[in-house]
């Protein structure tokens, strides 16, 4: 059913969500978002900070160096900023893998 909050048709607009940061842990650098808690939403926006690069995603199975697909990285000072948009049903769907322990995702979702 749809809300309608200051003047926005939630069926077409969001109005609730939050964020999560996601770090990989140490071999095999593989983990699944949210730690497998379930975050309801409809749409997620991910990017990895600069220096966290070659994360990789795959929604609803664990994630390895061969499948998935690359996580955009922060740019530079100055330059536009990539983000990868998902429309999914739940954060825990998300599945990652990186290079190095500590490297970390950050997913902006809306509900």
């Amino acid at each position: 059913m749809a809300r309608t909050t200051a003047g926005l048709n939630s069926n077409a607009v969001s109005d609730a969500g939050g964020s999560v940061r996601v770090t990989i842990p140490g071999s095999p650098f593989q983990v699944q978002a949210n730690g497998g808690v379930s975050i309801p939403c409809r749409k997620v926006y991910i990017v990895a900070p600069n220096g966290s690069s070659n994360i990789r995603v795959q929604l609803g199975q664990p994630c390895t160096a061969t499948t998935g697909i690359q996580v955009p990285e922060v740019a530079a000072a100055g330059a536009n900023t990539r983000h990868l948009p998902l429309n999914i049903a739940d954060v825990n769907m998300l599945y990652f893998i990186g290079e190095a322990e500590n490297d970390v995702v950050d997913i902006l979702y809306l509900k």
